[in-house]
């Protein structure tokens, strides 16, 4: 009996070090910041109503910019880093049952910039059912 609940332990001490490893700054995470409107500070935004992304304060911070109803905006929740050069975005789900306004305005979620993400080359950006998005790279 004691030898499994030693192993018991182990296992939960384990997993508990893997999920807060997997929330540390460096791996992507949750949002710092969402509002309406594009990316502050941001000048020679894009003209078409795509979405796009921003290095924000040098490069600490990435800007995603989508583009929606302002009453059911679009809402990046999470972002994981899948290569120095490549992240996965997850878009919040608007439940089905919502009623949306029948505009089409940006809505900006920022995230700190994950340690393993390289800022001098172009990053892509997936999302699940929308269209990949590139970060170009900060040119010295």
């Amino acid at each position: 009996m004691p030898r499994r609940n030693v192993v018991a332990a182990f296992a939960l001490a384990a997993s508990v070090a893997l999920v807060l490893s997997s929330c540390s700054s460096g791996s992507g995470g949750n949002a710092l910041e969402d509002y309406a409107g594009p990316p502050k500070g941001v000048t020679g935004l894009p003209t078409a109503e795509e979405p796009f992304a921003a290095w924000l304060g040098d490069g600490k911070r990435i800007a995603i910019t989508l583009f929606g109803s302002s009453g059911c905006p679009p809402i990046v929740s999470r972002m994981i880093v899948g290569a120095s050069n490549s992240l996965q975005a997850t878009v919040e789900k608007i439940p089905d049952d919502k009623v949306c306004t029948a505009d089409y305005v940006p809505h900006t979620t920022v995230f700190t910039t994950p340690e393993q993400v390289s800022t001098t080359s172009d990053v892509s950006i997936r999302f699940t059912g929308k269209p990949t998005i590139t970060l170009p790279a900060i040119r010295p």
